[in-house]
Parts: structure tokens; sequence; C-alpha cells
């Protein structure tokens, strides 16, 4: 065994791609050799991750599609099949949030965040194991959950219940799939400087007090969560499936 991390051509299939933690993951396994589907609805957005990662050699293939939508899923998958007919490692990263008082949280929020963070991830991830990885026998999902499915963040309980129910959906398709040598685990990281809090971000005071809970005194940055997903991914981890990494600052996933 190579004890170091080679994605040569493995494709990957990376939701969320084009900013935040996915681009950033994204730009990880490019550099390390790996074919990166982008998925994403912006195409802006997309092109400038496409352009980055070009710049560093990598190889990747931009997918522009909302992912919430069932026939562009569809579609997405078909044309995957026709062009590679695998997919190796997928990587669940899309998501949404808001911070809004749980009183005043729309029937529409609640369905739209549990959408994009639990219900889509579910039924990619089961669609992608049944056309690729259960028949070529082996794969690896990496799902990003969060620090918010240990412990409740106030006004934002559509987030964390979504990112809770990641972690057992994580643990029951490990727990299923293991017999084709697929291994699902998670992602756990902290608050983390991506546009999903840029209003929080805002706030110094808030800043301060997540940094005082912090052991290390701060937010992440968005490539400080690709190497445990990197880890995760790799064949160095092939005996580890149902678990998750926390990407927390030693903060202990303490909600505020």
């Amino acid at each position: 065994m190579k004890y170091q991390f080679d994605f040569t051509d493995k494709i990957v299939l990376i939701t969320g791609a084009s900013r935040g933690i996915g681009r950033a993951i994204a730009e990880g396994f490019s550099s390390l050799g790996a074919i990166s589907l982008l998925v994403g609805r912006n195409v802006e957005k997309l092109n400038e991750t496409e352009a980055a990662i070009l710049e560093q050699g990598g190889k990747c293939i931009k997918i522009q599609a909302d992912i919430n939508v069932v026939s562009q899923v569809d579609t997405m998958i078909n044309n995957i099949k026709r062009d590679f007919n695998r997919v190796d490692i997928l990587i669940n990263n899309a998501g949404v949030g808001h911070r809004i008082p749980s009183i005043d949280v729309t029937e529409e929020q609640w369905k739209t965040v549990l959408d994009t963070n639990l219900n889509t991830p579910f039924f990619l991830s089961t669609k992608i194991a049944k056309e690729f990885m259960i028949p070529q026998k082996c794969g690896k999902i990496v799902n990003t959950a969060s620090m918010g499915g240990f412990s409740g963040i106030p006004m934002s309980a559509a987030y964390s219940s979504s990112k809770g129910g990641i972690l057992q959906m994580t643990r029951s398709l490990a727990a299923e799939w293991a017999k084709y040598n697929i291994q699902v685990n998670c992602i756990c990281p902290h608050y983390t400087k991506t546009d999903l809090i840029q209003e929080a971000m805002s706030n110094e005071d808030w800043i301060r007090l997540v940094a005082s809970r912090t052991p290390i005194g701060r937010l992440a940055e968005p490539e400080e969560t690709v190497g445990a997903a990197l880890f995760l991914a790799s064949h160095m981890a092939s005996y580890i499936t149902g678990t998750y990494i926390q990407i927390d600052g030693g903060c202990y996933g303490g909600g505020f």
C-alpha cells in the first residue's frame, strides 16, 4: 500500500462545487490527479472554480444543475454514464441554511433546507450507488454534515435538524453498503468562512464570541476542510465507514 494521497483519474462528483468548501475540495482532488465533476447552479461561479483548477494543471468538468430537480439529476447521471461509466467518489456538499426564529419559519423554508441538505444527498447517494458503485463493487461517499448536527444552533432549527439527519443517514448507508466495499463517512466543519454565514461574519461581536469559544481562536478557512475529505475518500480509509471527522478547532460542537 502506498501511504499517500493519489487520486489519479478517479472520477469525483462534487455538489456545491462552485464556492466555499465545495470549491476547496474540488481543487484538492484535482491537484492530486482526479477528474472533478463540478456540480452547481451558478455558472459564473462554476467558471471561476474551473479556471482555478485548470490554472493549477488539474482536470475538471462543469455540470450546471439544480440537484433538487429530479430531471436534472437524472440527466446528469446519464451523461456521466455515457462519458465515464463510473463514479469513484461522491462528495455531498451542497447545502443551505438560514437564521430565523423558529416560530417564524415557514413550511416552505423548512422544506427547502431539508430537501437540499438531507433529502437530495440521500437520493443522489442511492442513485450513484445503484448506477455505479454497487456494480463496480467499490466507492467512497463523503457527506458534509456540521457541528450543528450535534448541538442545536439557535434560529437554525432546520439546518441543525438536516445535519443531524445526515449523520444518521451516513451510518445507515455505511452499514447497508459495506458488503459492496462502499465506505460512507462525514466531515463536520465548525463555522467556516463561506457565503452560508456571510451575514453573521459582518457582526464583529459574533466573530469574537465564536473565537472565544474555540480553542484555536478563529473561524475555519474552506481549505482547512479539505484534508479530512481527501483522507476519507482515499484508500487509507478503507476500514473506516459510518463515522465522522470533526473539523471544529477544538470547540467540541458547542452551539452559539
